[in-house]
């Protein structure tokens, strides 16, 4: 990760309460929209009515933009030039993922951007994370919309697990250590 390049530039400005970032075209992030929007966030609206969900991501299918015409705290950007504003004005970055593989960079991504996360198992399978120090896990769709609601409610507890997760995320997966990691490998 560049971590740098991905750490906010001034102090937040929350503009949205929970952000996703990814292809929508791929059918795991698909379903997993799908799945949050249609079992999650009526639970978290149930508690936070004007609850305002944005997602980031090339190519969302017509069924999903339907339904932010809708919905006017729901919002499907499509393609973006740089999804750094998104991860920096949300209090929280959501990965409700139920199936899929590949990497899970959009997870160190927002937690470089110091935007707090929160996934399912299958979403941070893989990661070398510290829940809930510096993630929070959730499995079942309450569970899920009561670690997004604890963050939206809990400015501090935001603030600090964004902290813990930048900071895994620097002394972990920084070009920097990284690239001194892979040097050791090549030349001892």
């Amino acid at each position: 990760m560049d971590v740098e390049w991905l750490a906010p530039t001034s102090p937040r400005t929350i503009e949205t309460d929970l952000v996703f970032v990814g292809s929508m075209d791929w059918m795991p992030n698909i379903d997993g929209v799908e799945y949050f929007l249609d079992e999650i966030l009526p639970l978290i609206r149930r508690r936070r009515p004007a609850c305002t969900v944005t997602i980031v991501g090339r190519r969302p299918p017509a069924s999903l933009r339907t339904r932010s015409e809708s919905d006017p705290n729901l919002r499907i950007t499509g393609t973006v030039d740089d999804v750094r504003p998104y991860l920096w004005s949300a209090a929280a970055s959501i990965v409700p993922l139920r199936v899929g593989g590949g990497t899970r960079l959009k997870i160190y991504e927002s937690m470089a951007a110091r935007t707090p996360v929160v996934s399912t198992s299958i979403g941070a399978e893989g990661l070398g994370i510290h829940p809930p120090d510096d993630i929070r896990i959730a499995d079942t769709s309450d569970a899920f919309a009561e670690a997004c609601l604890d963050l939206l409610y809990d400015a501090g507890e935001r603030a600090r697990m964004a902290q813990a997760a930048a900071d895994l995320v620097a002394s972990n997966y920084s070009w920097e250590r990284v690239t001194g990691d892979f040097e050791r490998i090549l030349f001892d």
